[in-house]
């Protein structure tokens, strides 16, 4: 009798869940069957399937439209400008210093749907660049020189009163002029030996499973090189866990960029009474003059070149030659053979001038506008007898030595600089944007004028800045609106002073 009510039992479960399971089907098909009466009962929106930008709400009139994640519906549709527009701003909050770069998933994520956007996001050297503009960017080169902005240079001197500890850092950046003298490509590979199990270790960690690290921003992944030759990527990780010392890895740079190129440069306002390190200086000109006893007389002058290895010799500017009117020598002992070997006298003819002497043009009876102008002697020119001079503004003229007024560096002179200022391109592209630095190319002006004088807020009207945008600092925005109101009340006072000086006449 239990068997037979337990199988009763069951079978009413069975029949109760079928009868549920009935009810459950019809009520979805009526929900379905309304649904769709529904659907052709309401008539269509005709924006439905208009599309838009997410971002500024304009339609394909406004720019081509891409679909760059997985987001749906009103948020489907972007201008690949707007979502250019979106990264800058990301951008804008980052400092510039390699250093504390962050890897911003914004940048290359969709911050609605969290998938990867199917554009390439631009580089930072991209982004810097569109803040600034290209013909500022492509003055990052050797032989141009970065000033900086006179707003920048007091808000400095004002944070130093405040803060007096910051003068050390500070002081190199205000009212600095710096002679870019190389720009290398960052090399996209690192090499680490490891001659200990400490330091392979170390290193094992610091890579982890990713077998990649950060450094300043930039992404390092282990490659199938150094004792790694040849080992296939997939099974790079097992290797490494059983190399044994001695060994090289080697650590390859992913997506390297130009944005990654370093920029040094020297500062042209900074002299020193002295060297900093007497015993080399000696010991390099000894070793000149040993050969060429006239090269004692080559003038060295020593400038705090920045604050990059600021106890050791980065550049010397030997001043004179053919070109812009100045050769970048690493090592002083060649700087100074070079300066000597301007300066000798080789023929009556040139007088008791020599090349690279700063002089000042006289008695021109043909060009009496040149006459006052101060030069710099690049060489002498035999066949015509004349000086080749290139002058402040960057032209070149033929001079006879009759007229011209020697000046300093007769016998040759280094200019010679302890330290020196580095960058990548991206980072100074950054610093550049935010409006701190304006730049031009180099003339002989920055090496014939004092030290004391070499800076100016425009240098002349040759300086270059980036144009105010969402990276410039407030304080230089505020300090630009103040100046073109300035300026403006000026002209108006010059248009006045003309117009009554008319009445008048």
């Amino acid at each position: 009798m239990e068997g037979e009510s337990e199988n009763k039992k069951l079978k009413m479960d069975e029949e109760y869940q079928k009868t549920k399971n009935d009810r459950k089907e019809e009520s979805q098909k009526e929900q379905k069957d309304n649904e769709d009466e529904q659907k052709k009962e309401t008539p269509k929106d005709e924006d439905e399937d208009e599309k838009m930008c997410r971002y500024c709400f304009g339609g394909e009139e406004d720019g081509d439209l891409i679909s760059p994640c997985k987001c749906a519906g009103g948020q489907k549709w972007v201008h690949l400008s707007c979502l250019r527009r979106w990264q800058r701003m990301v951008l804008v909050s980052q400092p510039t210093h390699p250093a504390f770069y962050e890897d911003d998933v914004r940048h290359h994520k969709c911050n609605v749907c969290l998938s990867e956007f199917t554009c390439a996001p631009p580089t930072r050297h991209e982004l810097m660049a569109s803040f600034t503009g290209a013909e500022i960017a492509a003055l990052i080169d050797a032989g141009c020189v970065i000033v900086s902005e006179e707003q920048f240079s007091n808000e400095l001197e004002e944070q130093i009163t405040r803060s007096p500890l910051l003068g050390g850092s500070y002081y190199h950046w205000m009212r600095g002029v710096y002679l870019i003298t190389e720009v290398n490509e960052e090399d996209p590979e690192i090499t680490i030996p490891c001659e200990d199990e400490d330091k392979l270790e170390m290193v094992k960690d610091r890579i982890g499973e990713e077998l990649a690290i950060k450094v300043s921003g930039q992404t390092l992944k282990l490659a199938a090189a150094g004792s790694l030759e040849g080992v296939p990527e997939s099974e790079l990780g097992a290797r490494l866990e059983t190399l044994e010392i001695p060994c090289v890895l080697v650590l390859r740079r992913v997506d390297a960029n130009c944005g990654d190129d370093h920029v040094s440069a020297v500062n042209l306002t900074r002299p020193y009474d002295g060297p900093l390190n007497k015993r080399i200086v000696d010991a390099a000109m000894n070793a000149v003059s040993s050969k060429h006893a006239a090269a004692a007389r080559v003038e060295l002058k020593h400038f705090n070149g920045g604050p990059c290895h600021d106890k050791s010799i980065s550049t010397c500017i030997v001043p004179g030659g053919n070109g812009k009117g100045w050769t970048a020598v690493k090592d002083l002992k060649e700087a100074i053979k070079l300066a000597y070997s301007r300066a000798a006298k080789r023929c009556p003819e040139q007088q008791s001038l020599g090349g690279g002497q700063t002089v000042e043009i006289q008695g021109l009876k043909a060009r009496p506008d040149l006459n006052g102008e101060i030069g710099l002697l690049l060489r002498f020119d035999k066949p015509s007898g004349r000086w080749l001079v290139r002058l402040k503004n960057g032209e070149g003229k033929k001079v006879k030595p009759d007229n011209l007024k020697g000046l300093d560096g007769v016998n040759g002179r280094v200019f010679v600089f302890w330290g020196d200022a580095e960058w990548s391109r991206a980072q100074l592209l950054g610093e550049i944007a935010r409006g701190h630095w304006g730049l031009c190319r180099a003339t002989v002006h920055e090496l014939v004028t004092p030290p004391s004088e070499r800076w100016h807020p425009t240098l002349n009207g040759r300086l270059a800045f980036a144009p105010v945008t969402e990276m410039t600092e407030s304080f230089l925005q505020e300090a630009r609106r103040e100046m073109n109101v300035i300026r403006e009340e000026a002209r108006a006072v010059v248009a006045l002073q003309n117009e009554t000086e008319q009445d008048e006449g």
